[in-house]
């Protein structure tokens, strides 16, 4: 309980300073510099009891989301998520999908501990504390929105968190100065980042390196967080690394709901392969996967001065009875964007006595959600 009072009076200051920097606040701080590519923060003390709390850094986002990381005075580490235009309830549990470089997903639980605060704790032997301290990029799937985080800096931001608890626990608020550590005396932590590539030369890459790139696999998340929203799908949520089909790329995101289940995956541009290709190849593979009767079908059609290739496949086999519907959209980018949606042959009623849609309406609704979830 203690640890989560350090952490909520910190980041309350963190959360009043984001949103107005004349307001009191409970914590105080920083004392002390730390200042890593565009991460910035310092030492904090308990504002009731004068004693050391943390060492923190945060960074803000054009979404309006601003993202900290702490370290108590025990090495124990916490994420924390603020954003103005929350109301949440204070206990309340918050899930969260956690991303990072679109192949290690985590699905957390998040505590609500303001009504505009989330914090998710990092135990310093879980694996997700090492694929954060390993990742160049994160993402947070919750309530519906996705946010984006660039965490360019963290091997050098986390060796200074720790360098200023180290300091902060052995000299006091004195001991207090710029934390931050020079970026030699971190670079072993990790790789060096590869050269972003340009405009120019993303289109010289090979195509399974591209296609298993992070930069796809956020851009694929962002629109299947599109898609399960203009879907309106019953209960969606996106699959965690576990969850998700071993044959499925970085490049891919999974979900499930209610009477479905699909993916969004990024296919980016390759020579001599248009729409009905890609089609042909993922049909191919269901024809491959099942082994009973087994139906498909592809073809093509213009929606809104746009080509939209479509594909199908039925499988009934002792394993299961579904059909598969696939939207291939061109990407503006270049490439595709693929969208599948997997149903079984005979839904199971929600309950209510409502209706279910007929086949066809359901997969007018997939199809127009599938086209106004990218970028035109």
């Amino acid at each position: 309980m203690a640890a989560r009072r350090t952490i909520f009076g910190t980041m309350m200051a963190l959360a009043l300073s984001a949103l107005s920097a004349t307001l009191p606040a409970q914590a105080k701080g920083p004392y002390g510099t730390i200042s890593v590519a565009g991460w910035s923060g310092g030492a904090y003390t308990d504002d009731n009891t004068g004693k050391f709390s943390s060492c923190v850094a945060s960074a803000s986002y054009k979404s309006g989301i601003n993202f900290g990381v702490l370290a108590l005075p025990t090495f124990n580490w916490a994420l924390a998520f603020i954003h103005p235009s929350w109301s949440l309830s204070q206990g309340q549990k918050f899930p969260i999908v956690l991303s990072f470089d679109g192949r290690n997903s985590y699905d957390v639980e998040g505590s609500v501990w303001s009504a505009k605060m989330v914090v998710v704790p990092m135990p310093n032997d879980s694996t997700l504390i090492k694929s954060f301290r390993a990742a160049r990029t994160m993402s947070a799937f919750a309530q519906g929105n996705l946010f984006q985080f660039d965490l360019n800096g963290t091997a050098v931001l986390l060796p200074s968190l720790a360098n200023c608890v180290r300091m902060i626990n052995a000299g006091g608020l004195a001991a207090a100065t710029n934390f931050t550590v020079q970026p030699n005396a971190a670079t072993a932590q990790r790789p060096a980042a590869a050269p972003a590539a340009t405009a120019a030369t993303t289109s010289a890459q090979p195509a399974r390196a591209s296609e298993d790139s992070p930069e796809l696999q956020l851009e694929a998340m962002q629109i299947a967080s599109n898609f399960i929203l203009k879907a309106a799908l019953s209960h969606p949520s996106i699959l965690g690394s576990g969850e998700r089909p071993v044959w499925l790329t970085a490049g891919g995101v999974a979900w499930k709901a209610d009477n479905a289940t699909g993916f969004v995956r990024i296919v980016p541009p390759q020579r001599d392969v248009d729409g009905l290709e890609v089609a042909a190849r993922i049909i191919g593979n269901d024809a491959r996967d099942c082994k009973g009767k087994f139906i498909s079908a592809r073809n093509s059609e213009l929606v809104d001065s746009a080509v939209v290739f479509r594909g199908m496949s039925s499988c009934e086999d002792s394993e299961k009875s579904d059909i598969a519907e696939y939207f291939i959209l061109p990407r503006k980018a270049g490439g595709f964007v693929l969208f599948s949606v997997v149903t079984p042959t005979k839904p199971v009623s929600g309950g209510g006595g409502q209706p279910l849609p007929t086949r066809e309406e359901a997969n007018a609704n997939f199809r127009k959600a599938a086209f106004t979830s990218i970028e035109k």
